[in-house]
């Protein structure tokens, strides 16, 4: 059906609000809480080998990350994410790249995360993603869908599903969109070509306290997938966790304050550990209760890209000291041209150092690094010793200076020992334009988002299993981790 003219209609944060103005205060003040699972090692994933080694998922991951890097470079470079784009919804998918892509690889390389949608819920899981916004799961009946373990969403077997109409402004949020009989159809892609196409739709989001009980969330907006193809790594959808007006935590942003915490496990956790995410107020009183203080370091905005969550790094230090040739503005952000910057990504899983940064800092781990140097071609990283023969190896201390916050990071967060032979790499690579924190060196350390007030806090703890959940309530409590 040919598509009228669309309308120009910007009340999305109405709508919001309202969606949520019946959840009370004392709703808001249960502790939700999610687990995160590494995509590629937690029991529960569905690309999880009990018999894959620890070298052969490092290689898997820089070749992830540098796809991911190569990916946000495209869609930083296209400029301005363009909105409420008219695409014809009777061509079949191809692998041509679509006008719009999200920045990111459709199989990240991160976290997955259960997500409930449906009055009955249906549980599904999904990969997390910070360098996206739309919520989407595979729906029946389905034309075109990959191979998933869990059965498809099936939005007949919902009594609160809905579709949206096409001249609504939720639908305007999306880059494309196709008008299919007064609702809004949508297209979305990935920075691997990989596409999903569907139904943009309204059902109720059941969200799960950490004491048994259940939260509601009426009216929230996600894709229901009926032509989908791509590396989906077998999971039942994805769930944006950007910036957008339309990822999961922006639409619940009312509900949780628009602060959501993460800590991430260490890279040899047992299979069976899982990370939490926490929404709302407990991010922030869980932070509060560490016993190294949380700073914070501001969010900027890049208008060419603004699903990122972009920071200021002034510099890097090794041993306590400046690396020489390393400047400042080799991390600035252009906000003309939305170029350069340091974007956090936890689906990234090796952190890209722009080049201009990356070759002093090599140059100066190598002239302090005694070892046996070895050929690391094969494994797809820079950097790489023999420490076969030695007990107790050290290194030498590196620190990012974040504007109000310097991360240090501990010789785990910095070198990986990647098999039984002593084999032990520096877990950073070089990219162009711009650099990406990834979340090995992120690894054991909380990580607040406070959007609202545009900031990020930053707090290292001995062990992300360890950390204890503090209800707002409690929030003067103090836990040894």
């Amino acid at each position: 059906m040919a598509a009228p003219r669309r309308l120009n209609i910007f009340l999305l944060v109405a709508v919001v609000q309202i969606a949520f103005a019946n959840l009370s205060a004392c709703e808001n003040d249960k502790i939700i809480s999610l687990d995160l699972k590494h995509l590629d090692h937690h029991v529960d994933s569905p690309l999880h080998d009990a018999h894959t080694t620890f070298a052969e998922r490092i290689h898997s991951a820089v070749k992830r990350s540098q796809a991911r890097a190569s990916a946000f470079k495209s869609i930083v470079g296209a400029g301005v994410t363009p909105r409420g784009l008219n695409f014809d919804s009777t061509i079949e998918l191809s692998t041509k790249a679509t006008s719009f892509q999200s920045p990111v690889s459709a199989a990240p390389g991160g976290y997955i995360m259960s997500i409930s949608i449906g009055t009955p819920p249906q549980t599904r899981t999904a990969i997390a993603d910070t360098g996206s916004d739309l919520v989407w799961l595979q729906c029946a009946p389905c034309s075109v869908c990959y191979q998933q373990p869990d059965p498809l969403f099936d939005p007949r077997q919902s009594s609160t599903y809905k579709k949206i109409r096409y001249f609504s402004s939720l639908c305007g949020e999306l880059p494309q969109v196709s008008y299919n009989w007064g609702y809004c159809t949508y297209r979305y892609g990935y920075g691997d070509q990989s596409t999903t196409q569907g139904d943009f739709a309204l059902d109720t989001l059941t969200l799960s306290a950490t004491d048994g009980s259940t939260q509601t969330v009426p009216n929230f907006a996600f894709g229901c997938g009926k032509r989908n193809q791509g590396t989906f790594s077998g999971t039942d959808g994805l769930v944006g966790l950007g910036r957008g007006a339309i990822s999961f935590n922006e639409q619940i942003g009312s509900l949780i304050g628009s602060k959501f915490s993460y800590c991430l496990v260490d890279a040899f956790s047992s299979a069976t550990e899982t990370s939490p995410l926490i929404l709302g107020d407990a991010a922030e009183s869980t932070g509060n209760s560490l016993n190294a203080m949380i700073k914070y370091t501001p969010l900027i905005r890049n208008p060419a890209a603004d699903t990122f969550y972009y920071v200021k790094l002034n510099g890097i230090l090794v041993n306590n000291r400046p690396v020489s040739g390393i400047r400042s503005s080799d991390f600035t952000l252009n906000v003309l041209t939305g170029q350069g910057g340091v974007i956090l990504d936890s689906g990234t899983t090796i952190t890209q150092l722009i080049q201009s940064a990356y070759i002093p800092l090599l140059t100066k781990l190598q002239s302090l690094i005694q070892y046996s140097q070895i050929d690391s071609s094969q494994i797809g990283l820079d950097l790489c010793y023999d420490l076969s023969g030695v007990a107790s190896p050290t290194f030498p201390s590196v620190t990012f200076q974040f504007q109000g916050v310097d991360l240090v990071l501990p010789a785990n967060n910095l070198f990986l020992q990647i098999d039984d032979q002593g084999t032990t790499c520096l877990a950073l690579a070089g990219t162009s334009d711009f650099t990406i924190i990834g979340n090995i060196q992120q690894q054991n350390h909380y990580f607040l988002y406070d959007v609202a007030n545009e900031r990020v806090g930053i707090a290292p703890v001995d062990s992300c299993s360890n950390v204890r959940i503090i209800d707002a309530s409690e929030g003067s409590a103090k836990d040894e981790l």
